[in-house]
């Protein structure tokens, strides 16, 4: 029968040591696969951990706080950024500490508009937000709410404090070498000679000279706005004491730098390799160097004179200017030491390449009324006006400022890496 020929299917049972040894690679299969599982859980942590760290991190810390409100590293980054705006990196990099300041002054301004009657709208927001080509974003809203808020505050609060008219003079002037030659131009302008035309050719202040010597109007009580870099001149107490289009006396003012001075020299050795050894003194004027060298001549002492008269840093050694080595040092006076000789005084000697002190107004009142402010000085007087507020405001809130040099270089690298984009 074919049955009889049919092979029986033998199932044979495993010994205990393949069971064995099965168990154990089962065991060896998880272990791998935990293993495996666990470093890959581990490498995703460093990743995510580095990500956060290195990229997140950073620009959720806080660095400031301004009474209750942090300000993270992404808003300080923006804030730099605009305020930044066109600037060289290196000039970016200077920035971080004025942003440092500027966002505790847009909090408290923000924070304190209520008490200052000051309300802002969402439309005038939008409208500053375009103005300025900003996204809606926290740091932009808070920049163009404080722009809103300090405009209105000069507008409402400070403005209505100004006066409406003051007492005001029109005047010119020019500033002079020396007293000979301001009484020499007094007499030439009491004769007709044109002020202006003077002022420009001969007036050694850059202002004077630029404007032809017109000063505009000068409002009594607000000089210094109205004079600008000429508000430590004796101008400001001269104008108002001038009749109408007189012309006055020449006026002595040491507070105006002129771009020369006037050497007496003498030289007391000369070396080929250390150059020349010599003393001087530096004089704002030509006829007091001629004065000062007769009484050298004369053999008075350097060292006294120079301590007296000398406007060079060498003054306070007599006038000693050690060793200058012509062509290296000092300008024009090593190529003035270098025509010298050794043992005499030298003619007074102009120096194109030194500055001095000192010099003469001539000064005229051409017109003098009450009048309005001109629009320049009301803009600076409100600017004042806020500025104080805003300084009281600062004094009374409680600012903390958490950045180091390495937060302010991290801000400043995103600031300009962004840029480059």
């Amino acid at each position: 029968m074919a049955g009889k020929h049919r092979k029986a299917n033998i199932t044979r049972t495993p010994t205990k040591h393949q069971v064995s040894k099965w168990q154990k690679e089962k065991r060896l299969s998880r272990i791998i696969g935990i293993v495996t599982g666990v470093v890959i859980a581990i490498v995703l942590g460093i990743i995510g951990y580095w990500y956060y760290s290195e990229q997140a991190m950073p620009y959720q810390q806080t660095v400031i706080k301004v009474n209750d409100k942090a300000y993270s590293m992404d808003y300080f980054i923006k804030m730099l950024d605009f305020y930044s705006k066109g600037q060289s990196s290196d000039i970016t990099k200077l920035y971080a500490d004025v942003v440092a300041q500027a966002i505790p002054q847009n909090q408290v301004v923000i924070e304190n508009a209520s008490t200052a009657n000051i309300t802002v709208s969402d439309d005038e927001i939008t409208k500053q937000l375009d103005e300025l080509k900003l996204s809606k974003d926290d740091f932009s809203i808070d920049t163009a709410k404080t722009i809103i808020i300090a405009r209105k505050y000069m507008e409402q609060q400070c403005l209505p404090n100004l006066p409406g008219s003051v007492d005001q003079v029109e005047a010119q002037a020019m500033f002079l070498e020396t007293k000979s030659m301001a009484d020499d131009r007094r007499q030439k302008l009491l004769q007709g000679d044109n002020f202006t035309t003077i002022a420009g050719v001969l007036s050694l202040e850059p202002v004077t000279q630029n404007k032809k010597g017109y000063l505009g109007w000068i409002p009594r009580g607000y000089e210094d706005l109205a004079l600008g870099t000429l508000k430590g001149s004796v101008l400001r107490n001269l104008l108002f004491n001038l009749d109408v289009m007189t012309i006055s006396d020449p006026v002595y003012d040491a507070n105006i730098q002129k771009p020369f001075g006037y050497w007496v020299l003498e030289v007391l050795e000369k070396d080929d390799l250390k150059g020349v050894h010599a003393r001087g003194i530096l004089f704002s004027s030509e006829d007091d160097a001629e004065i000062v060298r007769a009484r050298l001549v004369d053999g008075e002492s350097w060292d006294d004179l120079a301590k007296q008269y000398s406007q060079h840093t060498s003054k306070d050694k007599g006038g000693d200017l050690d060793w200058v080595i012509p062509g290296v040092d000092e300008g024009q006076l090593g190529r003035i030491l270098n025509t010298l000789e050794v043992k005499q005084i030298s003619p007074v000697m102009r120096d194109d390449t030194q500055k001095t002190m000192g010099g003469y107004w001539l000064a005229q009142v051409l017109d003098r009324q009450v009048r309005p402010l001109d629009d320049s000085i009301t803009q600076s007087l409100k600017e004042e006006c806020l500025n104080s507020w805003l300084q009281g405001l600062i004094k009374q809130a409680k600012i903390e400022n958490l950045l180091d040099q390495k937060q302010k270089d991290f801000a400043a690298d995103k600031v300009i890496k962004n840029r480059s984009k």
